[in-house]
């Protein structure tokens, strides 16, 4: 009997274990097996992958778990596999739609298996340098958040306690200061920023922050498939021939979506963007659904820009 060719495989992704699964052209899947989440479990994922005469054409799906993923999928894109990575969001809507309700690794590497197989995912294709950026970037935008809360709260024990010592907020605002110029120091080198810094309302550390979360750029298509990653797609219900929009989906990256937000605020009172938000307002739009149009607006600009290389133009936004 002919043995049939593993054309996906699945590798669910834990803190200490990762469980690899293979799927062949018939659509059964091969029995799991387990490899620890280190540098040794790699080595010997490799010779597992190689007896199963998996090449750069067959992908290997692994789920998008933060820093448990990178390096296994790092590793197994530096020895030219197919290495891929998809959203949470997909494999949780496998769970709920199987028959059965059964939740393990080996189960979810088999589903990871057939998602492969139907081509989700999108191409594994960060560096270091890029992963190293992302980290600095997000940890400015907690540290800023962190700084927000314990100024809240210092301002509370002053004011209804008497208490004003102790003050930790502008330690946190130092450090953030030096963080900033680290961060646009970094991505300076090269033309991406100068090309998202020349929009108006987009300051250095917000083409940064946009940078780090969109790069690489080549993963997105079009310009619509962006706009969803930042989570600026609206919710549409449909029944029939009736569609409903709703609020917006915020399923993308949260930080993207804020430096966006910004951008908008920076923006709406300085043309060509105020003739576009008021053109919005004119038509009945509340203040803030213009601005999610201008946040849109600035994302797909800006995609524009690093494709072409240029600098912003304002004849672009009043033309669209």
């Amino acid at each position: 009997m002919k043995k049939e060719k593993t054309i996906a495989f699945g590798v669910d992704v834990g803190k200490k274990e990762l469980v690899v699964c293979g799927r062949s052209s018939d659509g059964l899947t091969d029995q799991p097996a387990c490899f620890p989440n280190d540098i040794i479990g790699f080595k010997k994922i490799l010779v597992y992958l190689k007896d199963k005469d998996a090449d750069d054409n067959i992908p290997v799906l692994l789920e998008s778990t933060g820093p448990y993923h990178w390096k296994a999928a790092h590793f197994l894109a530096e020895h030219h596999f197919s290495a891929k990575v998809v959203n949470p969001i997909y494999t949780k809507q496998m769970f709920r739609f199987s028959v059965r309700k059964r939740k393990t690794d080996k189960v979810d590497a088999a589903h990871l298996a057939f998602m492969a197989s139907c081509g989700a995912g999108y191409l594994f294709r960060e560096t270091e340098e890029m992963a190293r950026k992302k980290a600095l970037v997000r940890h400015y935008w907690k540290l800023k958040e962190t700084s927000v809360n314990h100024l809240r709260h210092e301002r509370y024990l002053i004011e209804y306690r008497s208490i004003s010592s102790f003050k930790i907020s502008p330690l946190i605002r130092k450090k953030c200061e030096a963080l900033k110029k680290e961060i646009v120091g970094q991505f300076s080198s090269g033309n991406d920023l100068r090309y998202l810094s020349s929009i108006p309302g987009v300051s250095s550390l917000l083409g940064a922050t946009i940078l780090a979360e969109i790069i690489p750029l080549d993963r997105f298509k079009h310009p619509d498939q962006l706009v969803a990653y930042a989570g600026l797609d609206p919710s549409i219900k449909q029944s029939g021939s009736k569609a409903h929009h709703s609020k917006l989906s915020k399923r993308g990256s949260a930080i993207l979506r804020e430096a966006l937000f910004l951008c908008a605020f920076g923006a709406f009172s300085r043309n060509p963007f105020k003739k576009v938000y008021q053109h919005h307002k004119d038509k009945g739009l509340h203040h803030t659904a213009c601005m999610c149009i201008l946040a849109r607006k600035i994302l797909k600009t800006g995609w524009a820009l690093l494709k072409k290389r240029e600098d912003f133009n304002e004849q672009y936004i009043l033309k669209t």
